[in-house]
């Protein structure tokens, strides 16, 4: 049977060695983590008295089900649309329901055997290999305010608007709470407290502090830093480690497009395009540019406009 363990902590807190499900406002000024337990020695929450049914367990075939390819543990997230109504769950690898279908829930993401779920306005972190879980224990159990899932081992969360990490058994994985933070990447986050910015690595060694305005993700390999005097912002990039990759020349940078793993700058106000890793592979040009667009982009050189590819060959409109 299902209990609900309850740990009050003050704001430099340490998470049992537990898989946290959720976090929850208790009172004025203390926070209360309360866990989904399994009682030592039972793989199950429900009583071998009152099994769960086939019903429960099993989708119907007549409903009409998508089923996401499983991970590599056999998980796999399931939808069912019916008119207006959209349900999402998840099932084993035996088509069995660990978390049921419901229409205020939305799984984010399976990790192994964790999968990040949002139901209503709260973020969960869900045991996948403890036996179903029920709808009932979705709706008691509160959530954090914000979450992402686990990248390098470690997963974002927000609580009361602060951001920090936790580790894969749900322990805080280093002290520290930011007014920003990302989700790691190749070992690196991009966090802010007060006005510094900073990268961190996984165990919150600060790689290097950040003497800019403004710090912006880009792409995983790069991180956008900007200046501001006035009402001019020039802006330039850096690597995983904080090293400049180019100096502060741009006036407008846009965002990093995954598919064609380009990005827009402009310098004097002409255009070109930047790579993943912050390097000029078409030349800055063109009078006008767009963003690609089905693997080509619109841009302008000497009066005439036409379409390129992601290595700036002309290609047909």
């Amino acid at each position: 049977m299902l209990t609900i363990q309850c740990f009050s902590f003050v704001p430099n807190f340490r998470l049992p060695d537990q898989v946290v499900i959720s976090m929850n406002r208790f009172g004025q000024n203390m926070l209360v983590v309360c866990m989904l337990v399994v009682p030592c020695g039972c793989g199950d929450r429900r009583s071998e008295n009152n099994p769960p049914s086939a019903a429960d367990m099993q989708l119907d075939p007549s409903q009409g089900t998508k089923t996401d390819p499983p991970n590599e543990l056999g998980y796999s997230k399931i939808r069912v649309r019916d008119g207006d109504s959209h349900q999402e769950g998840i099932v084993d690898s035996r088509g069995q329901r660990v978390v049921p279908l419901l229409s205020n829930l939305l799984v984010n993401e399976i990790s192994g055997n964790v999968a990040l779920l949002q139901v209503d306005r709260k973020f969960l972190f869900a045991p996948l290999d403890q036996g179903p879980i029920s709808a009932e224990e979705l709706a008691t159990v509160d959530g954090f305010q914000y979450a992402e899932p686990y990248r390098c081992g470690r997963a974002l969360v927000v609580v009361e608007d602060a951001y920090f990490y936790i580790d894969a058994e749900g322990n805080r994985a280093f002290e520290g709470a930011f007014e920003f933070a990302e989700s790691f990447h190749h070992d690196r986050a991009l966090v802010k407290l007060g006005d510094h910015y900073q990268i961190l690595d996984t165990s919150g060694k600060v790689v290097a502090e950040l003497n800019y305005d403004q710090v912006n993700p880009q792409s995983p390999w790069c991180w956008q830093v900007t200046q501001i005097d006035g009402e001019n912002y020039t802006s330039g990039f850096i690597d995983l480690d904080g090293k400049p990759i180019t100096e502060l020349i741009f006036d407008y940078v846009g965002y990093y497009d995954p598919e064609v793993r380009r990005i827009l700058v402009r310098q004097g106000g002409l255009h070109g395009f930047v790579d993943q890793h912050a390097k000029i592979v078409i030349p800055v040009q063109y009078e006008h540019a767009e963003i690609f667009n089905h693997g080509k982009a619109r841009v302008s050189l000497q009066d005439r406009s036409f379409f390129i590819d992601p290595s700036g060959n002309e290609v047909p409109e």
